[in-house]
C-alpha cells in the first residue's frame, strides 16, 4: 500500500547547508544532516547531490561519516552515508576551486537533493491498528506491517 500526505509531516532528515563564496575563485561549502527520530531506528542509503558551479575544477571534501565524490560531467559533489542512528548529526565541508570564465554569469545555486530510507518510520504518524484477511483457502497471516519511509529524488533543500 502507498499513500500520499502533504501536511503535518514530520521530516525525518534535516539538512543544514551554508554555501559561501570567497570571490570568484572558491566556494566553500558546509553542510549537516541531522536524523530527527528515535534513537532506535536507522536512516540507511543516504545520498546528498550537492551542486557545484560550472566551472568548478576540483573540490576537496572533508567528512566523518560516509564518502564524498565529486563528479565534474555532472557538476556535482556526491556525498554517500551507508548508515545513520536517529538523533545524530554528520558534516561535510567542502571547498571548490573554480577557473576564471570569460563569461561571467551568476550561479543560479540548484536545490540538493536529499535520497534516504528508514524502516519502520512513518513520518505522517499513519500507523495501521487493524487488519483482517478474508480468504478461503486457509491462508494464515503473518501479524506484522512492515513500515518504510523513503525518498529518491523527491527530497530536495534550498541552497
Amino acid at each position: 500500500m502507498k499513500y500520499r500526505c502533504t501536511r503535518d509531516v514530520n521530516l525525518p532528515l534535516k539538512v543544514m547547508p551554508t554555501v559561501v563564496e570567497h570571490g570568484r575563485t572558491k566556494v566553500e561549502y558546509n553542510v549537516t544532516v541531522r536524523t530527527n527520530f528515535s534513537s532506535k531506528l536507522y536512516a540507511t542509503e543516504i545520498a546528498l547531490r550537492i551542486p557545484t558551479p560550472l566551472n568548478a575544477t576540483k573540490v576537496d571534501a572533508k567528512y566523518q561519516h560516509g564518502k564524498a565524490k565529486y563528479t565534474p560531467s555532472e557538476n556535482v559533489l556526491l556525498w554517500k552515508i551507508p548508515r545513520m542512528q536517529g538523533g545524530t548529526e554528520a558534516t561535510l565541508t567542502a571547498i571548490a576551486d573554480l577557473t576564471s570564465t570569460t563569461n561571467q554569469k551568476p550561479w543560479a545555486r540548484p536545490p540538493i537533493d536529499v535520497d534516504f530510507q528508514v524502516l519502520m518510520l512513518t513520518a505522517s504518524g499513519l500507523s495501521v491498528r487493524y487488519l483482517k484477511v478474508f480468504e478461503k483457502s486457509n491462508y494464515h497471516s503473518v501479524k506484522w506491517v512492515r513500515y518504510l519511509t523513503k525518498a529518491s529524488g523527491t527530497y530536495q533543500i534550498r541552497i
